[in-house]
């Protein structure tokens, strides 16, 4: 019975507001529960993935689907976790106010940017049916890991042999993004243990956050 209670909740934590979610993980709230912090940690990385890989690539001229992409990859050909976001497409809606409160909290978290990276990657392959890209092994993609750093939106970046200068970007009152030129060095992963070691960490440092 107790086992069935605790995937019931689950389910329903996963129906749930980010809002209503973040207000469940911190620990002040008389209902807190540590596994609403769990899923608020995956469903922001999720949502981040979402944001990086679709929204962000969405201004005039580019159309964000492809002739081409196979079926169950999302518009664009690419295979993080597609179905919820293909349903949202479908529907017309582009960002969503979720998306953007996931971003705030990844910004105010400060992670380092190769913790960020590594979490970004793990949350892409979450979906075990992804193939293309995304589905292949940690190892793999520790090996051209700024393919997949470009692909999350550390863009474009100027890789110098096992690091990738990523460039910081301003976003002024008027909505305007601009790149500065103040830079900053991600070490890349020397293999698929590194990623996924990395992506804990950076998993242990927003738990502890959402828990504020």
């Amino acid at each position: 019975m107790a086992l069935r209670q605790e995937t019931s909740m689950g389910q329903d934590y996963q129906k749930m507001p980010i809002k209503d979610l973040k207000a469940l993980a911190r620990q002040c709230h008389e209902n807190h529960d540590p596994e609403a912090a769990r899923v608020f940690v995956d469903r922001v990385l999720d949502m981040e993935v979402e944001r990086r890989t679709w929204y962000a690539h969405e201004n005039p001229g580019f159309q964000p689907f492809s002739s081409t992409a196979k079926l169950g990859e999302h518009p664009g050909g690419g295979t993080a976790a597609a179905d919820p976001l293909v349903l949202a497409y479908d529907r017309g809606i582009r960002v969503h106010a979720a998306h953007e409160e996931a971003r705030q909290f990844l910004e105010y978290a400060r992670l380092k940017p190769r913790n960020l990276l590594a979490a970004l990657i793990q949350s892409a392959k979450t979906d075990r049916r992804v193939t293309g890209p995304w589905g292949k092994s940690y190892d793999q993609i520790a090996a051209d890991t700024g393919l997949y750093a470009q692909r999350l939106g550390f863009s474009p970046g100027v890789m110098h042999g096992n690091t990738l200068m990523c460039y910081d970007t301003i976003k002024h009152d008027s909505g305007w993004r601009e790149q500065v030129e103040t830079k900053h060095v991600v070490p890349l992963f020397r293999n698929g243990q590194a990623v996924k070691d990395a992506a804990k960490q950076a998993r242990v440092e927003l738990l502890l956050l959402a828990k504020i």
